[in-house]
Protein backbone atom coordinates (compact mmCIF):
# COMPACT_ATOMS: atom_id res chain seq x y z
CA UNK A 1 0.00 0.00 0.00
CA UNK A 2 1.30 3.49 -1.03
CA UNK A 3 1.42 6.07 1.71
CA UNK A 4 0.67 9.52 1.15
CA UNK A 5 1.96 11.26 4.09
CA UNK A 6 1.42 13.21 6.95
CA UNK A 7 -1.81 14.60 6.94
CA UNK A 8 -2.50 17.89 9.08
CA UNK A 9 -4.15 21.31 9.49
CA UNK A 10 -1.99 24.52 8.89
CA UNK A 11 -3.65 28.13 9.74
CA UNK A 12 -6.84 26.28 9.24
CA UNK A 13 -5.98 24.74 6.02
CA UNK A 14 -5.20 21.14 5.29
CA UNK A 15 -2.11 20.08 4.11
CA UNK A 16 -0.47 16.75 3.25
CA UNK A 17 3.13 16.30 3.25
CA UNK A 18 5.33 13.62 1.95
CA UNK A 19 9.50 14.53 2.95
CA UNK A 20 12.56 13.01 4.71
CA UNK A 21 11.35 11.12 8.02
CA UNK A 22 13.36 13.65 9.94
CA UNK A 23 12.47 16.71 8.23
CA UNK A 24 11.57 19.29 11.11
CA UNK A 25 8.23 21.19 10.90
CA UNK A 26 10.29 24.95 10.68
CA UNK A 27 12.07 23.08 7.50
CA UNK A 28 8.63 22.67 6.29
CA UNK A 29 7.16 25.97 7.34
CA UNK A 30 10.12 27.94 5.44
CA UNK A 31 10.14 26.45 2.38
CA UNK A 32 6.08 27.25 2.39
CA UNK A 33 6.91 31.13 2.41
CA UNK A 34 5.51 30.78 6.23
CA UNK A 35 8.65 32.74 7.19
CA UNK A 36 7.41 34.53 10.25
CA UNK A 37 8.79 31.63 12.14
CA UNK A 38 12.50 32.05 12.44
CA UNK A 39 15.09 30.14 12.90
CA UNK A 40 17.91 31.72 15.86
CA UNK A 41 19.28 28.35 16.94
CA UNK A 42 18.10 25.20 15.65
CA UNK A 43 18.21 23.59 19.12
CA UNK A 44 14.99 24.72 20.67
CA UNK A 45 16.78 27.27 23.08
CA UNK A 46 16.08 30.71 21.75
CA UNK A 47 12.07 30.25 21.05
CA UNK A 48 12.21 32.17 17.38
CA UNK A 49 11.02 29.89 15.90
CA UNK A 50 7.83 28.82 18.73
CA UNK A 51 4.37 27.86 16.55
CA UNK A 52 1.10 26.84 18.63
CA UNK A 53 0.13 23.22 18.35
CA UNK A 54 -3.88 21.67 18.80
CA UNK A 55 -3.85 17.93 19.27
CA UNK A 56 -7.60 18.07 18.23
CA UNK A 57 -10.62 19.88 17.09
CA UNK A 58 -11.22 22.29 19.72
CA UNK A 59 -8.65 21.56 21.84
CA UNK A 60 -6.42 23.76 23.56
CA UNK A 61 -3.18 25.30 21.96
CA UNK A 62 0.53 24.60 23.08
CA UNK A 63 3.54 26.22 22.34
CA UNK A 64 6.81 24.09 20.64
CA UNK A 65 9.87 24.45 19.27
CA UNK A 66 9.18 23.82 15.40
CA UNK A 67 12.69 23.60 14.81
CA UNK A 68 12.76 20.17 16.74
CA UNK A 69 9.51 19.36 15.86
CA UNK A 70 9.69 15.94 13.34
CA UNK A 71 6.66 17.05 11.17
CA UNK A 72 5.75 13.41 10.56
CA UNK A 73 4.42 13.23 14.15
CA UNK A 74 1.79 15.98 13.26
CA UNK A 75 -0.87 13.31 11.79
CA UNK A 76 -4.39 14.82 12.10
CA UNK A 77 -2.90 17.47 14.07
CA UNK A 78 -3.12 21.26 13.62
CA UNK A 79 -0.59 23.88 13.48
CA UNK A 80 -1.03 27.86 14.39
CA UNK A 81 1.82 30.27 13.35
CA UNK A 82 2.32 33.98 14.13
CA UNK A 83 0.57 34.18 10.12
CA UNK A 84 -2.43 32.73 11.28
CA UNK A 85 -2.38 34.61 14.71
CA UNK A 86 -4.81 38.19 13.84
CA UNK A 87 -8.08 37.78 12.30
CA UNK A 88 -9.21 39.94 9.25
CA UNK A 89 -10.72 42.67 12.19
CA UNK A 90 -7.79 42.97 14.46
CA UNK A 91 -4.93 41.59 16.06
CA UNK A 92 -4.28 39.50 18.43
CA UNK A 93 -4.38 41.20 22.13
CA UNK A 94 -0.61 40.17 22.60
CA UNK A 95 0.16 41.74 19.21
CA UNK A 96 -1.11 45.51 19.61
CA UNK A 97 0.47 45.40 22.71
CA UNK A 98 3.94 44.59 22.22
CA UNK A 99 3.59 47.46 19.65
CA UNK A 100 1.96 49.61 22.14
CA UNK A 101 4.63 48.63 24.45
CA UNK A 102 7.70 49.12 22.16
CA UNK A 103 8.25 45.31 23.02
CA UNK A 104 9.90 44.86 19.75
CA UNK A 105 13.31 46.27 18.41
CA UNK A 106 15.40 44.36 16.10
CA UNK A 107 12.17 42.35 15.69
CA UNK A 108 14.13 38.76 14.85
CA UNK A 109 12.58 37.52 18.59
CA UNK A 110 9.58 39.02 18.27
CA UNK A 111 7.09 36.29 16.45
CA UNK A 112 8.04 33.23 18.72
CA UNK A 113 7.57 35.71 21.85
CA UNK A 114 4.14 36.47 20.33
CA UNK A 115 3.09 32.80 19.84
CA UNK A 116 4.56 32.05 23.24
CA UNK A 117 2.29 34.52 24.77
CA UNK A 118 -0.45 34.31 22.83
CA UNK A 119 -0.86 30.81 23.95
CA UNK A 120 -0.14 31.71 27.42
CA UNK A 121 -2.57 34.49 27.32
CA UNK A 122 -5.49 32.31 26.12
CA UNK A 123 -5.56 30.12 28.73
CA UNK A 124 -5.60 32.89 31.73
CA UNK A 125 -8.81 34.02 33.57
CA UNK A 126 -9.82 37.46 33.58
CA UNK A 127 -7.20 40.12 35.09
CA UNK A 128 -7.69 41.36 38.52
CA UNK A 129 -4.82 43.22 39.40
CA UNK A 130 -3.48 46.47 37.62
CA UNK A 131 -0.51 46.22 35.34
CA UNK A 132 1.37 48.03 37.66
CA UNK A 133 0.55 46.09 40.32
CA UNK A 134 0.91 42.98 38.47
CA UNK A 135 4.42 43.96 37.40
CA UNK A 136 5.75 44.82 41.33
CA UNK A 137 4.10 42.22 42.96
CA UNK A 138 6.91 39.01 42.01
CA UNK A 139 4.92 36.11 44.20
CA UNK A 140 1.52 37.02 41.80
CA UNK A 141 0.99 34.00 40.52
CA UNK A 142 -0.23 35.79 37.57
CA UNK A 143 3.02 37.74 37.09
CA UNK A 144 5.17 34.22 37.63
CA UNK A 145 2.92 32.94 35.15
CA UNK A 146 3.52 35.35 32.43
CA UNK A 147 7.21 35.52 33.30
CA UNK A 148 7.32 31.47 33.10
CA UNK A 149 5.35 31.56 29.40
CA UNK A 150 8.46 33.71 28.16
CA UNK A 151 11.07 31.77 29.94
CA UNK A 152 11.87 29.83 26.48
CA UNK A 153 12.11 32.78 24.43
CA UNK A 154 15.50 35.02 24.44
CA UNK A 155 15.58 38.86 23.36
CA UNK A 156 19.16 40.42 23.31
CA UNK A 157 17.52 43.72 22.94
CA UNK A 158 14.50 45.07 24.98
CA UNK A 159 15.28 43.63 28.35
CA UNK A 160 12.27 41.83 28.90
CA UNK A 161 10.46 44.57 30.72
CA UNK A 162 8.14 45.87 27.74
CA UNK A 163 7.83 42.49 26.39
CA UNK A 164 6.37 41.84 30.04
CA UNK A 165 4.53 44.67 30.12
CA UNK A 166 2.71 43.87 26.85
CA UNK A 167 1.71 40.85 28.73
CA UNK A 168 0.04 41.98 31.75
CA UNK A 169 -1.49 44.81 28.99
CA UNK A 170 -3.00 42.07 26.90
CA UNK A 171 -5.08 41.00 29.88
CA UNK A 172 -7.21 43.44 30.17
CA UNK A 173 -8.96 42.12 26.99
CA UNK A 174 -11.75 40.35 27.88
CA UNK A 175 -11.62 36.14 27.45
CA UNK A 176 -13.25 36.09 24.54
CA UNK A 177 -11.05 38.49 22.29
CA UNK A 178 -8.27 36.52 23.61
CA UNK A 179 -9.27 33.35 22.08
CA UNK A 180 -6.84 31.59 19.28
CA UNK A 181 -7.61 30.84 16.17
CA UNK A 182 -8.82 27.33 15.36
CA UNK A 183 -6.15 25.98 13.52
CA UNK A 184 -8.64 23.18 12.15
CA UNK A 185 -10.31 24.07 8.93
CA UNK A 186 -14.62 23.26 9.22
CA UNK A 187 -15.78 19.94 7.83
CA UNK A 188 -11.95 18.30 8.31
CA UNK A 189 -11.12 15.08 6.10
CA UNK A 190 -8.02 15.34 7.69
CA UNK A 191 -8.98 14.90 10.99
CA UNK A 192 -12.42 12.63 10.23
CA UNK A 193 -10.08 10.29 7.85
CA UNK A 194 -9.40 6.73 9.77
CA UNK A 195 -6.79 5.68 11.44
CA UNK A 196 -4.41 3.76 8.95
CA UNK A 197 -3.34 0.22 10.44
CA UNK A 198 0.59 0.36 11.95
CA UNK A 199 2.90 -1.48 10.11
CA UNK A 200 1.69 -2.33 6.89
CA UNK A 201 0.61 1.32 6.27
CA UNK A 202 2.08 4.14 8.56
CA UNK A 203 5.83 3.76 7.53
CA UNK A 204 6.09 6.62 5.70
CA UNK A 205 9.52 5.82 4.00
CA UNK A 206 10.85 4.80 7.14
CA UNK A 207 9.08 6.62 10.05
CA UNK A 208 6.22 4.70 12.06
CA UNK A 209 3.13 5.64 14.04
CA UNK A 210 2.15 3.39 16.49
CA UNK A 211 -0.73 3.94 18.13
CA UNK A 212 -0.37 1.19 20.84
CA UNK A 213 2.33 -1.37 22.68
CA UNK A 214 0.94 -3.91 20.17
CA UNK A 215 1.66 -2.19 17.13
CA UNK A 216 5.06 -0.75 18.29
CA UNK A 217 6.23 -4.34 19.37
CA UNK A 218 5.14 -5.61 15.91
CA UNK A 219 7.12 -2.66 14.56
CA UNK A 220 9.96 -3.68 16.99
CA UNK A 221 10.30 -7.22 15.60
CA UNK A 222 10.37 -5.52 11.79
CA UNK A 223 12.80 -2.94 12.76
CA UNK A 224 14.89 -4.14 15.76
CA UNK A 225 17.36 -0.87 14.95
CA UNK A 226 14.69 1.55 14.89
CA UNK A 227 15.56 4.80 16.42
CA UNK A 228 12.82 6.04 19.15
CA UNK A 229 11.61 9.41 19.13
CA UNK A 230 9.50 10.50 21.58
CA UNK A 231 9.78 14.39 22.08
CA UNK A 232 12.35 14.33 19.80
CA UNK A 233 13.68 17.42 21.97
CA UNK A 234 17.21 15.92 22.01
CA UNK A 235 17.14 13.29 19.56
CA UNK A 236 16.67 15.90 16.87
CA UNK A 237 19.43 17.53 17.73
CA UNK A 238 21.46 15.19 15.76
CA UNK A 239 19.96 16.39 12.85
CA UNK A 240 19.84 20.01 13.75
CA UNK A 241 23.42 20.10 14.88
CA UNK A 242 25.30 17.48 13.79
CA UNK A 243 23.12 16.48 10.03
CA UNK A 244 23.20 13.24 11.00
CA UNK A 245 20.19 11.14 9.68
CA UNK A 246 18.16 7.78 10.62
CA UNK A 247 17.59 5.25 8.80
CA UNK A 248 13.87 4.35 10.26
CA UNK A 249 12.38 6.01 13.09
CA UNK A 250 9.65 4.66 15.44
CA UNK A 251 7.57 7.84 16.97
CA UNK A 252 6.03 7.13 20.90
CA UNK A 253 3.95 10.16 21.16
CA UNK A 254 0.50 8.42 20.73
CA UNK A 255 0.35 5.49 22.83
CA UNK A 256 -1.56 5.89 25.65
CA UNK A 257 -0.59 2.79 27.31
CA UNK A 258 3.22 4.66 27.39
CA UNK A 259 1.39 7.72 29.39
CA UNK A 260 0.67 6.00 32.58
CA UNK A 261 1.03 8.68 35.99
CA UNK A 262 0.00 6.67 38.51
CA UNK A 263 1.00 8.19 42.63
CA UNK A 264 0.00 5.94 45.31
CA UNK A 265 0.91 6.10 49.09
CA UNK A 266 4.91 6.53 49.33
CA UNK A 267 5.63 5.27 45.37
CA UNK A 268 4.96 6.77 41.70
CA UNK A 269 4.54 4.76 38.48
CA UNK A 270 6.23 7.19 35.39
CA UNK A 271 5.07 6.58 31.82
CA UNK A 272 7.97 7.07 29.85
CA UNK A 273 5.66 8.83 27.38
CA UNK A 274 4.42 11.03 30.16
CA UNK A 275 5.88 14.57 29.04
CA UNK A 276 7.62 16.50 31.65
CA UNK A 277 4.93 19.45 31.07
CA UNK A 278 2.06 16.86 32.70
CA UNK A 279 4.41 15.87 34.92
CA UNK A 280 4.82 18.96 36.39
CA UNK A 281 0.94 19.84 36.71
CA UNK A 282 0.93 16.72 38.65
CA UNK A 283 3.88 17.04 40.89
CA UNK A 284 3.28 20.29 41.68
CA UNK A 285 0.45 19.04 44.38
CA UNK A 286 1.76 14.96 44.85
CA UNK A 287 5.15 15.80 44.72
CA UNK A 288 6.31 19.58 45.76
CA UNK A 289 10.15 19.66 45.50
CA UNK A 290 9.44 18.06 41.96
CA UNK A 291 7.16 20.14 40.72
CA UNK A 292 9.09 23.36 41.43
CA UNK A 293 12.47 21.63 40.00
CA UNK A 294 10.85 21.52 36.91
CA UNK A 295 10.11 25.05 36.04
CA UNK A 296 14.38 24.49 35.50
CA UNK A 297 13.44 21.75 33.21
CA UNK A 298 14.00 23.51 29.98
CA UNK A 299 10.96 25.59 28.67
CA UNK A 300 7.25 25.60 28.28
CA UNK A 301 8.21 24.82 24.90
CA UNK A 302 10.64 21.57 25.44
CA UNK A 303 8.54 20.58 28.26
CA UNK A 304 5.28 20.35 26.27
CA UNK A 305 7.13 18.02 24.30
CA UNK A 306 10.18 16.04 26.15
CA UNK A 307 9.50 12.86 27.94
CA UNK A 308 10.30 11.22 31.00
CA UNK A 309 11.39 8.47 29.15
CA UNK A 310 13.37 10.39 26.82
CA UNK A 311 15.47 11.92 29.51
CA UNK A 312 15.86 8.55 30.70
CA UNK A 313 16.83 7.08 27.54
CA UNK A 314 19.33 9.65 26.30
CA UNK A 315 21.42 8.96 29.51
CA UNK A 316 22.95 12.42 29.29
CA UNK A 317 25.47 12.79 32.57
CA UNK A 318 23.73 16.19 32.95
CA UNK A 319 19.97 14.66 32.65
CA UNK A 320 17.72 17.00 34.98
CA UNK A 321 15.96 13.74 35.98
CA UNK A 322 18.52 11.19 36.48
CA UNK A 323 20.07 12.36 39.75
CA UNK A 324 16.15 12.84 40.87
CA UNK A 325 14.89 9.29 40.05
CA UNK A 326 18.47 7.74 41.40
CA UNK A 327 17.95 9.07 44.78
CA UNK A 328 14.73 8.32 44.80
CA UNK A 329 15.61 4.66 44.28
CA UNK A 330 14.23 4.04 40.66
CA UNK A 331 13.59 1.20 38.90
CA UNK A 332 12.97 1.30 35.27
CA UNK A 333 10.57 -1.36 33.24
CA UNK A 334 11.53 -2.33 29.74
CA UNK A 335 9.71 -4.11 26.98
CA UNK A 336 10.73 -5.33 24.00
CA UNK A 337 9.53 -6.71 20.61
CA UNK A 338 8.20 -10.08 21.74
CA UNK A 339 5.89 -8.33 24.43
CA UNK A 340 8.54 -9.36 27.44
CA UNK A 341 8.88 -7.01 30.52
CA UNK A 342 12.28 -6.75 33.03
CA UNK A 343 12.65 -4.16 35.83
CA UNK A 344 16.28 -2.68 36.42
CA UNK A 345 17.24 -0.69 38.70
CA UNK A 346 18.47 3.16 37.37
CA UNK A 347 21.65 2.89 38.64
CA UNK A 348 22.41 -0.24 36.78
CA UNK A 349 20.60 0.56 33.87
CA UNK A 350 22.60 3.46 33.62
CA UNK A 351 26.08 1.90 31.81
CA UNK A 352 28.01 4.52 30.74
CA UNK A 353 28.31 8.33 28.98
CA UNK A 354 25.10 8.19 27.03
CA UNK A 355 24.44 4.33 26.99
CA UNK A 356 22.02 2.31 28.70
CA UNK A 357 21.06 -1.43 29.19
CA UNK A 358 18.47 -0.84 26.50
CA UNK A 359 19.29 -3.73 23.52
CA UNK A 360 18.09 -3.86 19.88
CA UNK A 361 13.92 -3.74 20.17
CA UNK A 362 13.62 -2.87 23.84
CA UNK A 363 12.26 0.43 24.59
CA UNK A 364 11.50 2.15 28.43
CA UNK A 365 7.87 1.71 29.33
CA UNK A 366 7.88 3.31 32.63
CA UNK A 367 9.86 4.22 35.89
CA UNK A 368 9.17 3.30 39.56
CA UNK A 369 10.14 6.02 42.29
CA UNK A 370 9.78 5.66 45.98
CA UNK A 371 10.44 7.82 49.30
CA UNK A 372 7.69 10.73 48.17
CA UNK A 373 7.06 11.30 51.91
CA UNK A 374 10.70 11.49 52.95
CA UNK A 375 12.45 14.93 52.89
CA UNK A 376 14.39 15.65 49.27
CA UNK A 377 16.02 18.35 47.89
CA UNK A 378 17.03 19.36 44.07
CA UNK A 379 19.55 21.33 43.08
CA UNK A 380 20.94 22.65 39.91
CA UNK A 381 23.35 25.26 38.82
CA UNK A 382 23.33 26.54 35.54
CA UNK A 383 24.97 29.67 33.12
CA UNK A 384 21.36 31.28 33.56
CA UNK A 385 18.35 30.64 35.37
CA UNK A 386 15.49 29.11 32.76
CA UNK A 387 16.46 26.77 29.84
CA UNK A 388 20.13 25.83 30.81
CA UNK A 389 22.19 22.72 30.55
CA UNK A 390 23.24 21.78 34.27
CA UNK A 391 26.73 22.08 35.28
CA UNK A 392 25.74 20.09 38.52
CA UNK A 393 22.93 18.52 39.70
CA UNK A 394 22.81 17.44 43.32
CA UNK A 395 19.68 15.49 44.39
CA UNK A 396 19.26 14.43 48.01
CA UNK A 397 16.58 12.35 49.83
CA UNK A 398 16.94 11.38 53.22
CA UNK A 399 14.15 9.32 55.76
CA UNK A 400 14.72 11.08 59.61
CA UNK A 401 13.54 9.89 62.37
CA UNK A 402 13.80 13.21 64.52
CA UNK A 403 17.37 14.47 63.88
CA UNK A 404 18.48 10.90 63.19
CA UNK A 405 19.49 10.06 59.72
CA UNK A 406 17.48 6.14 59.03
CA UNK A 407 18.15 6.39 55.21
CA UNK A 408 20.47 8.29 52.76
CA UNK A 409 20.33 8.79 49.24
CA UNK A 410 23.07 10.91 47.56
CA UNK A 411 22.65 11.49 43.62
CA UNK A 412 24.77 13.88 41.38
CA UNK A 413 24.84 14.84 37.48
CA UNK A 414 27.78 16.53 35.62
CA UNK A 415 30.55 15.04 37.04
CA UNK A 416 31.20 12.13 36.12
CA UNK A 417 30.36 10.15 32.65
CA UNK A 418 26.91 9.63 34.28
CA UNK A 419 24.57 10.66 36.88
CA UNK A 420 25.45 8.51 39.71
CA UNK A 421 24.84 8.14 43.61
CA UNK A 422 27.69 8.77 46.09
CA UNK A 423 27.11 5.96 47.98
CA UNK A 424 30.16 6.16 50.41
CA UNK A 425 28.50 9.32 51.58
CA UNK A 426 25.02 7.67 51.84
CA UNK A 427 26.93 5.27 54.47
CA UNK A 428 28.87 7.75 56.70
CA UNK A 429 25.43 9.59 57.16
CA UNK A 430 22.89 7.04 57.98
CA UNK A 431 22.46 5.66 61.26
CA UNK A 432 23.86 9.17 63.09
CA UNK A 433 22.38 12.52 64.12
CA UNK A 434 22.20 15.49 61.61
CA UNK A 435 24.20 18.15 62.77
CA UNK A 436 26.70 21.25 61.67
CA UNK A 437 29.80 19.15 62.44
CA UNK A 438 28.39 16.15 60.58
CA UNK A 439 27.27 18.86 57.61
CA UNK A 440 30.69 20.05 57.56
CA UNK A 441 32.24 16.61 57.88
CA UNK A 442 30.32 15.89 54.98
CA UNK A 443 31.68 18.78 52.79
CA UNK A 444 34.68 17.63 52.96
CA UNK A 445 34.47 14.15 52.59
CA UNK A 446 32.70 14.73 48.81
CA UNK A 447 35.80 15.60 46.86
CA UNK A 448 37.32 12.55 47.01
CA UNK A 449 33.65 10.67 45.77
CA UNK A 450 34.26 12.55 42.36
CA UNK A 451 35.84 12.67 39.56
CA UNK A 452 35.02 15.88 37.80
CA UNK A 453 36.33 16.97 34.27
CA UNK A 454 37.03 20.66 33.01
CA UNK A 455 34.92 21.92 30.20
CA UNK A 456 32.62 24.78 28.41
CA UNK A 457 30.57 25.47 31.45
CA UNK A 458 32.97 24.44 34.47
CA UNK A 459 36.41 23.93 35.58
CA UNK A 460 37.03 20.32 37.88
CA UNK A 461 37.48 22.53 40.72
CA UNK A 462 34.58 24.44 40.79
CA UNK A 463 32.46 21.35 40.19
CA UNK A 464 34.36 19.97 43.37
CA UNK A 465 33.76 23.12 45.50
CA UNK A 466 30.03 23.56 44.14
CA UNK A 467 28.97 20.13 44.76
CA UNK A 468 30.22 19.60 48.07
CA UNK A 469 28.31 23.20 48.72
CA UNK A 470 24.52 21.80 47.12
CA UNK A 471 25.00 18.58 49.33
CA UNK A 472 25.61 20.64 51.85
CA UNK A 473 22.65 23.48 51.60
CA UNK A 474 20.42 20.50 51.07
CA UNK A 475 21.70 18.92 54.88
CA UNK A 476 21.58 22.05 56.04
CA UNK A 477 17.39 22.39 55.39
CA UNK A 478 16.98 19.34 56.97
CA UNK A 479 17.81 20.92 60.00
CA UNK A 480 15.49 23.47 59.51
CA UNK A 481 17.43 26.30 57.89
CA UNK A 482 16.50 26.44 54.46
CA UNK A 483 18.74 29.10 52.23
CA UNK A 484 16.62 30.71 49.60
CA UNK A 485 18.20 31.70 46.37
CA UNK A 486 18.33 35.19 44.64
CA UNK A 487 15.67 33.98 42.45
CA UNK A 488 13.49 33.24 45.78
CA UNK A 489 13.57 36.65 47.14
CA UNK A 490 11.01 39.16 46.03
CA UNK A 491 11.83 42.08 44.99
CA UNK A 492 10.55 45.47 46.80
CA UNK A 493 9.34 47.36 43.38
Amino acid sequence: MQWEGVQFWLNGNPRVQVGANDQTLLDYLRHEGLTGTKEGCASGDCGACTVLIQDEVGGSHYPANACILPIQQLQHQGVLTVEGLANAEALNPVQAALIEQHGSQCGFCTPGFVMAMAGWLSAQPEATLSDHALMAVNANPIGKSAREAISGNLCRCTGYRPILAAAYQALAHPVENRRLPDSFGAGSDVTSSPQPEVVSATAIGAFYRPENLRSLEAILRLEPGAILVAGGTDLMLEVTQKQSQFSCLVSTARIDELKQLEFFEDQAVIGAGVTLSTLKQIAESAWPQLGTFLSRLGSPQIRNRGTVGGNLGTASPIGDLLPIFLAMDAEVTVGDAEGNRRCIELSEFLTGYRQTQLGPGEYILSVRVQGLEDFHRYYKVTKRQEDDIATVGVSLRLKLDGDTIIRARIAVGGVAEKACRLRAIEAQLEGVRLTPQLIETIRAAVGSQIRPLSDVRASAAYRHVLTANLLARGLTAATGLETRSVFEVEPDA
